[in-house]
Parts: C-alpha cells; structure tokens; sequence
C-alpha cells in the first residue's frame, strides 16, 4: 500500500475555512470523520483549539452552515460538530474515494495556517496519481511526500499531547525535518513564544513515540 500526503488549502474555494487560522486565533486540529449526505450536505465531526466562544459566533455567521455543536475545554478548544452545505468542488474533492480505488486516512490533521493535512492511501502510486489529477483545480494541493503506507505510523498522533502536536506542526511547517534543515529550536520557539529548552523536550518526546511506533511495527 502506498500514502500520499497532501496539504490541501480550501480556503479560497469556502469561507468557512478561512476561520481557521492564525489570524482568528482558532485552528481546526483534527478532522476525525466527514460524511456526504443524499442531499449533498456534509456533516463533520473535528476538533478545535482555541476560544470556543469565538469559533461559535464566527461559524454560526456563515449562512451555508445548517447545523453546529460545539463541546469542550472553554479557551483550550473542543469538539465540534458541523453540518454544511459545501461548494461542488469541495464535494467533489470528498467523493474522491467513491470514484477511485483509493480512501483517506482518519484523523486529518490541520495546520497552524488554516490548511489540512490528507493522507491519501491506495494499492499503488498509479491510483494515487489518478486520484490526485482529479482534485478540482479550485482546490490548492501541494504534495509532501509518497511513500509506503505503514499501518501504526498514523496511530502515534492520538498518543501526543495538544502542545506535542502543535510543536511538531509548526516544526514540519518551518522545515526542521528537511534536508537539509530549514529551521531551527529557536525558529520553532520564537514563533510559539516558548523557550529553546522547552521545544527541545517536546520534539524529544514526540520523536521518541515516532520511533518506537515505527521499531513496533518493523518487529512485530
């Protein structure tokens, strides 16, 4: 099996997801499920960071949102339940599975900027490629990477905490695990307002969970 990590912008195909970014002070973490209705509704289940309070007001002021639920932590950020009437480009970006051998893989990750993450996983690079020529061109696509579809990589995220997951969004994002190296502890610290020491001990940690991950599954 093989993976095909995206990061998919949307932001200039639907408003709603230019709420979640920098700017507003609300990010989208996690998408956990996304489901196409028979009448082309989709309905979302995902988690947010931020004020809670915030994210419902700006949600509730589209007009294309039907149905909302917020739960959670007050300014640490919740679940969120969203039922939408999307655009057809963003319909047919979900449909992708039904029309090609391929399925994402769940949960999608959000970045600090307002994009997702899409780990897009079929038998060979061939149906990949197939589905990745028939993301509508309103939909921005940037390929990060394909390579083998390994079964627990995906199952460390859960294992992190909120500040391991933001550290090492914003880590990728920057470039540190580029090569060659992109950014550096600082870089990664100035942005987040921690100290070096502080981002050192979470990538650590993070990078420690991603190795036995991957140690688990060459073993076992």
């Amino acid at each position: 099996m093989r993976a095909l990590t995206l990061l998919v912008d949307m932001r200039s195909s639907h408003p709603d997801f230019r709420l979640f970014d920098e700017a507003s002070g609300i990010s989208r973490e996690r998408v956990y499920h996304v489901n196409i209705l028979e009448n082309g509704t989709t309905v979302m289940l995902g988690r947010l960071r931020g004020d809670l309070d915030r994210a419902r007001q700006l949600i509730e002021d589209r007009l294309d949102v039907l149905g909302l639920s917020i739960s959670g932590d007050g300014d640490e950020g919740g679940l969120v339940y969203i039922h939408t009437q999307p655009p057809s480009e963003i319909r047919r970006f979900l449909k992708l599975p039904r029309e090609h051998e391929v399925f994402f893989d769940f949960p999608v990750e959000g970045t600090r900027d307002g994009k997702l993450r899409v780990v897009m996983v079929g038998e060979t690079n061939e149906v990949l490629q197939e589905a990745l020529e028939d993301i509508p061109a309103e939909i921005n696509v940037t390929v990060e990477r394909i390579s083998p579809y390994l079964e627990h990589s995906t199952n460390v995220m859960p294992t992190l905490t909120d500040r391991q997951r933001e550290v090492l969004d914003v880590a990728l994002e920057l470039g540190y695990y580029n090569v060659p190296r992109r950014a550096t502890h600082h870089d990664i610290a100035e942005l987040l307002g921690l100290t070096v020491g502080t981002v050192s001990e979470h990538l650590q940690k993070v990078e420690a969970r991603v190795f036995g991950a991957l140690f688990d599954h060459t073993t076992g």
